[in-house]
């Protein structure tokens, strides 16, 4: 069975350990996580957390890592998305050479953040696969000096 990408949106609790403990599921089955992200949404309260974590895995082992992210105590509910689900937006920030073409794509948002003399960030908004698409092109281009990724569901 193939690996396939993953991301699991997990409402926690605030608090500190919270986001070790979610890290050593993943860690202690041999699965490694490509991104994580993590955001505490009512400041004044520490029982709503969020937690993005994206990785590759079998179906059957994402299921093992679910199970075992809410059995964790300061983990309220694990959310699951395959990169492919119509409520996945994915989110970049690209370090790109000034030359690189901006071509316009119906599947993605891009926008100048700034811009010098050599270089430009540019966030590129969209679905998982349009905007690792563009992503691989400036890839393969030589033009991606760098590049943050994360996910959110919609």
């Amino acid at each position: 069975m193939a690996d396939q990408r993953w991301v699991f949106v997990v409402q926690a609790l605030n608090r500190p350990g919270t986001l070790t403990a979610a890290a050593a599921v993943f860690s202690n089955r041999g699965v490694s996580l490509e991104g994580i992200l993590g955001s505490g949404i009512a400041p004044t309260t520490v029982e709503d957390g969020r937690l993005i974590f994206s990785f590759r895995a079998t179906e059957h082992k994402q299921k093992l890592l679910q199970r075992a992210l809410e059995r964790l105590s300061s983990i309220f509910h694990v959310a699951v998305y395959t990169d492919e689900d119509e409520r996945l937006r994915a989110i970049a920030v690209a370090k790109l050479g000034i030359d690189t073409p901006m071509v316009p794509d119906e599947n993605y948002f891009l926008e100048t953040i700034s811009q010098t003399d050599t270089e430009r960030m540019v966030m590129l908004t969209g679905t998982p696969l349009a905007v690792e698409a563009a992503l691989a092109q400036f890839r393969q281009q030589n033009q991606l000096a760098d590049v943050v990724m994360s996910y959110i569901a919609v």
